[in-house]
């Protein structure tokens, strides 16, 4: 199950990738000989997540609402500048966050908030497009956005030492943003950015309970992050 979901993504993400590539190379002239073509961009920052929710075993009725403190994103990317304005990369990140607080929905009542320990994370792999949409002098604004998929998992307790969020999943994952690109060198950029990423779906083991498992997790987060671009 989890093969064959990993297949259709890999297959939609490339389908995504050589589109917008040749959409990009259909449209614009050719890069300037001698331009730097190819880039790594390494970057790092802080990270908000949003309430997860999830349910019981499927069953609606029963559910957890999850707070998590602000966490770090960390990551990495390789891309390719397709012409002026437009370019495609990979990127793999990584994001992880501690567990604030829970809410037990029993039906139409909620219990709580109780404490909660413990940490989530999220391992991110995307490809993405991004445009240069200005420029001012050194600096240039940009906007896009990516499509994947993330590997959440979290070992967390939730008032009881056995009880909480264990082994997780993969799920489908996607990101927009927008940065500021300012040269400090002839290749080398400072990236200042905004990024919204979403996984859908993600099912959870039940810690200290073999036969349930929570299910259905989102996971929302809201990125600043600050990075380094090597052009090559």
């Amino acid at each position: 199950m989890k093969l064959s979901f990993l297949a259709g993504v890999s297959a939609l993400v490339f389908s995504a990738a050589t589109t917008s590539v040749h959409a990009a190379e259909a449209a614009a002239t050719e890069a300037p000989a001698g331009q730097d073509l190819w880039y790594v961009l390494l970057f790092g920052g802080a990270s908000f997540p949003n309430k997860m929710t999830t349910g019981i075993g499927g069953d609606d009725t029963y559910g957890h609402s999850v707070d998590f403190d602000t966490g770090f994103t960390i990551g990495a990317a390789i891309g390719r500048r397709i012409n002026d304005a437009f370019r495609v990369e990979g990127e793999l990140s990584y994001a992880r966050y501690g567990a604030n607080s829970f809410i037990f929905d029993h039906g139409d009542h909620d219990h709580g908030p109780f404490d909660a320990s413990g940490d989530l994370s999220a391992t991110y792999l995307l490809a993405n497009a991004w445009v240069d949409v200005a420029s001012f002098g050194q600096a240039k604004v940009y906007a896009g956005g990516g499509i994947g998929a993330a590997y959440v998992t979290a070992d967390t307790s939730f008032d009881e030492p056995d009880f909480g969020y264990g082994s997780g999943g993969w799920g489908f994952a996607g990101q927009v943003g927008a940065g500021i690109t300012y040269a400090v060198a002839s290749n080398i950029d400072l990236d200042f950015g905004y990024r919204f990423k979403a996984v859908k779906s993600v099912d959870f083991d039940i810690d200290g309970d073999a036969e349930n498992y929570f299910t259905d997790g989102n996971l929302y987060a809201h990125s600043l992050q600050l990075g380094m671009t090597a052009k090559f």
